[in-house]
């Protein structure tokens, strides 16, 4: 979110009419004196109550208060409007005696009031406002009214002086400056351009994230398709590999010596072991899931799949016969061997040292019913190794 903000304040800053501009408008001191006709009391009132108009000169003006004559024109909109000044003559008007013209909001622009009010020599305009609105005071654009002191004042204390004029009361008025306020605000043409803007950021973050995960949801679909086909081409490849059935007191195996090097248990009659083409075995069990993993022999990490010649690429399967010259290959495992043709009869003497996996991997392996498993059924007669060795061209010795 801050970063939001700081990239819309730099559009802010950089936008021309964008900048913020501020208002600078002075309150009025209004100060009224009038004499009580039936005490005889001077009585006075002053209280910071007006606001001097935007185009107002900020100066202080003094003189009686006048009103329009008619009922029907308080608001000072008519042209020839005829104004009453109790306690001065229509001479000392006529010859420029200050008086001050006392109005009505509304009916008109304030410049026509205050320009109306100028024709009949009044120094200084003083408008008050509608009763809805109550003592506040509002803004007033009144460009073109010369050097005419305008301000705005309160419906209360607008008609608090009308009635003593209507008294026929002589009101004499006091107008100084007084706070000066800054008020800091946005253009409207501003607002809408950050508006604009930041909805424009917005769409464009939201495609940007639609692009996003859409390419991420191809990709992932790719690799998956991918390693399902490799993980079928793999099972195919693990297919091809000889099994044997251990039987008891089989020449050259020593049962209670020899172990898988992959749980660390020993071959026991009727166990079922996968035969790798660097002559290492493994119960099927546990060497079909690792194979399906990793590829290797856990012994010498020779890449089997490559081994029966299947190469499994990422993109494509590319498939290529299991090479014949596995079908007269001999085995020999520690003192294990298997005499596959009567010329061969060399006996290899290989390691028997186990694998960094650990025996609760091996369990977990065995334990897995699933796809592991069903690699290859589970061989019930002593012809498993028969059968497997049919469909991979490849002769078993039991």
């Amino acid at each position: 979110m801050r970063s939001w903000l700081c990239a819309l304040s730099l559009l802010c800053a950089l936008y021309p009419g964008s900048s913020s501009r501020s208002l600078e408008w002075f309150t009025a001191l209004v100060r009224t004196e009038y004499t009580e006709p039936l005490s005889n009391a001077t009585v006075l009132g002053t209280t910071e109550s007006g606001r001097y108009g935007d185009s107002s000169p900020k100066e202080s003006v003094q003189g009686l208060v006048g009103f329009p004559r008619d009922p029907g024109q308080l608001g000072g909109c008519h042209p020839d409007v005829q104004y009453a000044v109790p306690g001065m003559t229509a001479r000392a008007m006529e010859e420029g005696e200050p008086w001050i013209a006392l109005v009505a909001r509304g009916g008109c622009t304030f410049k026509d009031k205050v320009v109306n009010a100028a024709r009949r020599r009044a120094s200084a305009v003083v408008i008050y406002n509608e009763a809805k609105n109550g003592n506040g005071t509002v803004p007033m654009a009144h460009i073109g009214t010369g050097n005419t002191v305008v301000i705005m004042v309160g419906y209360p204390k607008g008609m608090d002086i009308m009635e003593l004029l209507r008294r026929n009361i002589p009101v004499k008025m006091i107008i100084t400056v007084g706070t000066r306020h800054v008020q800091e605000f946005i253009s409207g043409q501003s607002v809408v351009f950050v508006a604009i803007a930041f909805i424009t950021m917005m769409i464009i973050s939201l495609a940007w994230l639609i692009f996003y995960y859409i390419q991420r949801f191809l990709y992932t679909g790719a690799q998956y398709g991918n390693q399902k086909g490799n993980r079928k081409e793999t099972k195919k490849a693990i297919s091809q590999l000889q099994l044997h059935r251990v039987k008891r007191g089989e020449k050259g195996l020593d049962i209670e010596a020899e172990n898988c090097a992959v749980c660390i248990e020993s071959y026991k009659p009727k166990d079922v072991v996968r035969i790798l083409p660097c002559k290492h075995i493994f119960h099927r069990l546990c060497i079909d899931p690792w194979l399906l993993e990793h590829r290797t022999c856990p012994m010498c990490k020779l890449d089997v799949i490559k081994a029966l010649g299947f190469w499994v690429e990422p993109e494509e399967t590319l498939e290529i016969p299991v090479p014949e010259s596995i079908a007269g290959s001999s085995l020999s495992v520690g003192t294990l061997s298997f005499a596959q043709e009567e010329n061969r009869s060399e006996i290899n003497n290989l390691p028997t040292s186990s694998p960094g996996d650990t025996l609760q991997q091996c369990n977990s392996a065995k334990e897995d019913a699933g796809e592991t498993t069903a690699l290859l059924d589970d061989p019930g007669s002593e012809d498993v190794s028969g059968e497997q060795a049919q469909n991979s061209g490849v002769p078993t010795a039991l």
